[in-house]
C-alpha cells in the first residue's frame, strides 16, 4: 500500500491559504477551506467518522475528533454528545460543498470506504 504524505496548511500571514498556488500539495481543514469555493476538494473522513453496517448508517466517534477545540464549552450543556455529533456533521457539510466541478473523498474507515465505493458503482450502473 502506499502512503501519501502532505504537510498540513502553512501560515501564509496576510494571504489566505486557499489563495496561494502551492497550497494544491498541502492538507487544508475547516478553517483554511471555510468560505471559499474551490475547483475541486478532496475530503478526509478520519477516525471520528465510521459507518454502522447494522443501520446503514453513518457513526459519529466524537472521542476520535482531533479537532478538540471545536467542542471547547460544549461539555457543559446537557446533551453534549449530541451537540459535538453536530459540530462534526456541520464540519463535514461544509467541507464536502466547497468544490465547484468535483468532490474527492477518502475514508479512514474500511467499512466506510467500502459502502462509498460501493454507492459510487452502484450509482453508475
Amino acid at each position: 500500500m502506499t502512503r501519501h504524505k502532505l504537510p498540513w496548511n502553512g501560515d501564509y500571514g496576510n494571504i489566505t491559504w486557499a489563495e496561494k498556488t502551492e497550497t494544491v500539495r498541502e492538507v487544508g481543514s475547516i478553517y483554511t477551506i471555510q468560505g471559499f469555493d474551490l475547483n475541486y476538494v478532496g475530503v478526509i473522513l478520519g477516525p471520528s467518522i465510521s459507518y454502522d453496517e447494522d443501520t446503514d448508517e453513518l457513526k459519529i466517534i466524537a472521542e476520535n475528533y482531533k479537532d478538540t477545540e471545536a467542542f471547547r464549552g460544549k461539555d457543559e450543556f446537557q446533551n453534549s454528545d449530541g451537540i459535538k455529533e453536530k459540530i462534526i456533521l456541520n464540519s463535514l457539510n461544509v467541507l464536502m460543498k466547497r468544490g465547484i466541478h468535483g468532490l474527492y473523498i477518502y475514508a479512514s474507515d474500511p467499512k466506510l470506504r467500502s459502502r462509498l465505493l460501493e454507492l459510487q458503482k452502484n450509482k453508475r450502473n
